[in-house]
């Protein structure tokens, strides 16, 4: 995901060459069957946000082609022109059981002390739990005391995060702790949800005196698969101690898309390659690893976008896979991060017809959101059965926006199975939509209600959780961790 600044990226020339032009979305898209009942509005201007891959150091990307709504209303699902991802060769797995009680970090005893306290909550507070704001909006400000949010994301350009003259360990602890600060006295043991994208590789957050670990692409490209696994485990076990050690507790990493074998893709160079299996086999080595350093990590983007060439940021791209092809290709990886306790999975914004996300991004479907991510399945697509967080890519983006009014979208996407709303364009305007949604039956209160408990069961597991001193940052034993990973490729 990204917001309105962009990330510092350790990029190639090459990389920087093939990068791709965004393109904005132009019209606004028509509610989907499975969306719920209201009028949508194209909810005016929107900030067109960086791309992923956009800023560097030391390259300047192209800058954004932006047609005219009559150019993109003649081809509003736009596809990638690249090469089908290959599918697995090994059977479709079966749908799978029943999730148990725990969700890796999450243990059935946070779920019923969640439960306990949402039940505490006024309406108001369970819209604000619901809610993870930038760090643009949130710090120097008194947002997170105000609105009893449930999160903060942290931005930032060139390395240097929002709140800090150069992004450094020590500034970025600053940061983190004055959030945390904010955090309501009846809500100890409970910490904020402080989040980054640090991918490592070509999406990274925080680089100015943290170690340069190798990321999906470098270690997916090591050939021995078990050596593969164990290089990514000990690189994101030490990774996510360094983010512990600063005072984020979330990591909207890993990426679990496919790349195709041929041809361009949106999420070029963030992904551990094109087999489904080896991927899954990865993306669950990052997920151990995540969670061993002691932050939370996050599967993106369901339901898979390795193959479509467009930016989702800006466009509604058109995933043209059947449910037999799925199941086969991008739901592995999903499966196995699930598997391997992923706590959080972020959905992405593209349109699938194949599971009923026609015209709504699958980001706002109930279709994909209720019945694939949290339930088993539907029209032959097979299902998570995922107990954990669903958390949003930005609501800032333009196919969110477009579809419904900046403060309008943030409780339809809790409605149709978000449990998380990840950068709405006005946080204050999205907690009182929620609450008004909440208050007069659009938004339906049960559903608020769970999606609550899920985001404050894993804040309680998260205050489990102790923090390494700084000194882990950048450490000898950790840049010896990188070094050995890549000598491993």
């Amino acid at each position: 995901m990204t917001g309105h600044h962009g990330r510092v990226l350790r990029v190639s020339a090459l990389i920087v060459a093939g990068s791709l032009v965004l393109v904005a979305c132009g019209g606004s898209p028509s509610p989907s069957a499975d969306a719920l009942t209201g009028t949508a509005s194209s909810g005016g201007s929107f900030v067109l946000s960086e791309d992923d891959r956009s800023a560097s150091p030391t390259v300047q990307s192209p800058s954004p082609t932006v047609p005219t709504s009559e150019s993109t209303a003649a081809d509003p699902t736009t596809t990638s022109s690249a090469a089908p991802v290959p599918v697995s060769t090994s059977s479709p797995a079966p749908t799978p059981a029943a999730p148990a009680a725990t969700n890796g970090l999450v243990t059935a005893a946070d779920q019923a002390a969640a439960a306990a306290a949402v039940a505490a909550m006024s309406v108001e507070d369970r819209a604000g739990t619901v809610v993870m704001a930038s760090s643009a909006d949130a710090v120097g400000s008194d947002l997170v005391q105000r609105r009893h949010l449930g999160g903060v994301i942290l931005m930032g350009s060139q390395g240097t995060i929002d709140g800090t003259s150069a992004g450094t360990p020590a500034q970025v602890a600053a940061v983190t702790a004055a959030l945390q600060a904010q955090v309501p006295a009846g809500q100890a043991g409970a910490p904020l949800l402080v989040a980054t994208d640090q991918e490592y590789g070509l999406v990274t957050r925080m680089v100015n005196g943290f170690t340069d670990f190798p990321g999906a692409d470098e270690l997916g490209d090591i050939t021995d698969t078990a050596a593969a696994v164990a290089a990514t485990e000990a690189v994101t076990t030490a990774a996510g101690r360094e983010l512990r050690a600063v005072g984020v507790n979330v990591d909207f990493a890993p990426d679990a898309d496919i790349a195709p074998r041929s041809g361009a893709s949106g999420v070029a160079g963030r992904t551990f390659g094109s087999d489904p299996d080896r991927v899954g086999e990865l993306v669950g080595a990052a997920v151990r690893g995540y969670s061993a350093g002691g932050v939370a990590p996050t599967i993106k983007h369901f339901p898979g976008i390795g193959r479509l060439a467009a930016d989702t940021h800006v466009a509604l791209p058109q995933l043209d896979s059947s449910c037999e092809e799925w199941n086969a290709a991008e739901a592995v990886p999903f499966r196995d991060g699930v598997a391997a306790g992923a706590p959080l999975v972020m959905t992405g914004h593209i349109r699938w017809p194949a599971a009923g996300a026609s015209e709504l991004p699958t980001s706002l479907s109930r279709t994909v959101l209720t019945d694939l991510v949290h339930g088993s399945g539907t029209g032959g697509c097979q299902g998570l059965d995922f107990g954990g967080v669903a958390v949003s890519d930005s609501f800032e983006m333009a196919p969110v926006v477009e579809a419904y009014g900046k403060n309008e979208a943030p409780w339809r996407g809790i409605a149709a199975g978000q449990d998380l709303v990840l950068m709405p364009v006005d946080p204050d305007g999205a907690v009182d939509g929620i609450v008004a949604a909440a208050n007069d039956g659009r938004l339906p209160a049960e559903r608020l209600t769970e999606a609550a408990t899920r985001v404050y069961a894993l804040r309680l597991a998260l205050g489990r959780v102790p923090a390494p001193s700084l000194d882990v940052v950048d450490s000898a034993e950790h840049q010896a961790t990188a070094a050995q990973a890549r000598s491993a490729g």
